[in-house]
């Protein structure tokens, strides 16, 4: 197993130093950037997602998932109270996008890819059900942080049900119970595409990556919200788990819940506060908002060796 994690992270840098150097030679443009990130949620996530239902006949998987959704819920919550604490006394501009950051994950991007590398489908499975609730609360109440306006959950639900990624799990539940298979052909489609997770996704965050400046990784804000999002949440989760009853032992559950809560601020952090109104706070550049959150990638890929 040791052997398999340290192989993984060597595919992964490697990956993420190709999308570096591809970023940095102009290979990859903002435009291509935009298309990398809309291919994965629109087509690529959906198809993994749906396969790890269809191909887990285990039924008591499905009925662990429930408590995978109520441990997201008790996360937001509890994350929510953490960033109006912590945050009280900040620039209330700033403040929008810590608290916003601590309630977004990017677990899709990367934590899926990783799961899906370790255990497969079944640990697929439980991520994708912990990410449900994920992005109903932000859609929610991530937002009524910029607008002010009460959270509209009634939208919010609205959202969720046109999500690709969400849509993708429905179908693969109902592909789960009632044990309905897809065609061949069809099934053999989705896994080629399905294929493409870890080379695009690493792809990506190396992009994303190439755009940071070295001090910005060394700048006091950014520790303490590194510290918040891949210590002080993991330690939450540890806690819920454990008052919730779930055992250690179960890998795929723990593993799935943990790797969903401890991952970086997801990149709509960016598009989301200059979309309302929280503008560029950091005082940096048009995507000064994104890159708050860049060096949260760094220390991620440095200290996920130790959550393992």
């Amino acid at each position: 197993m040791l052997i398999d994690l340290i192989q993984l992270e060597f595919i992964m840098v490697l990956l993420v130093a190709a999308g570096i150097y591809l970023r940095r030679r102009s290979v990859i443009t903002d435009e291509g950037r935009d298309c990398l990130s809309d291919l994965l949620t629109m087509l690529i996530l959906p198809c993994n997602i749906f396969l790890s239902f269809e191909g887990n006949t285990d039924m008591s998987a499905l009925k662990s998932s429930l408590l995978t959704v109520i441990i997201s819920v008790l996360v937001m919550l509890c994350t929510a109270i953490l960033g109006k604490v912590i945050y009280r006394h900040r620039e209330e501009r700033k403040a929008k996008v810590f608290r916003y950051g601590l309630v977004n994950s990017n677990a899709l991007f990367i934590g899926l890819p990783i799961i899906q590398s370790l255990l497969g489908d079944a640990g697929v499975l439980q991520l994708s059900m912990y990410m449900i609730f994920v992005r109903m609360f932000c859609w929610s109440y991530g937002l009524s942080l910029y607008t002010g306006v009460k959270s509209d959950w009634k939208g919010s639900f609205k959202r969720l049900l046109t999500h690709p990624c969400m849509i993708a799990a429905a179908l693969g539940v109902a592909a789960m119970v009632t044990g309905i298979r897809l065609p061949a052909f069809l099934d053999r489609t989705l896994q080629y595409v399905s294929s493409c997770l870890m080379a695009l996704s690493m792809l990506l965050i190396g992009v994303v990556l190439s755009e940071i400046k070295l001090k910005e990784v060394f700048r006091g804000d950014v520790w303490r919200f590194t510290a918040l999002r891949l210590g002080v949440m993991p330690g939450i989760v540890f806690g819920l788990c454990k008052l919730c009853g779930v055992p250690y032992r179960d890998g795929y559950l723990y593993a799935g819940i943990r790797y969903a809560c401890r991952q970086p601020d997801g990149g709509t952090g960016g598009t989301v506060s200059r979309g309302f109104g929280a503008g560029r706070p950091f005082g940096g550049g048009e995507h000064d908002p994104v890159r708050r959150d860049h060096p949260t990638l760094v220390y991620d890929f440095a200290v996920t060796g130790l959550y393992r």
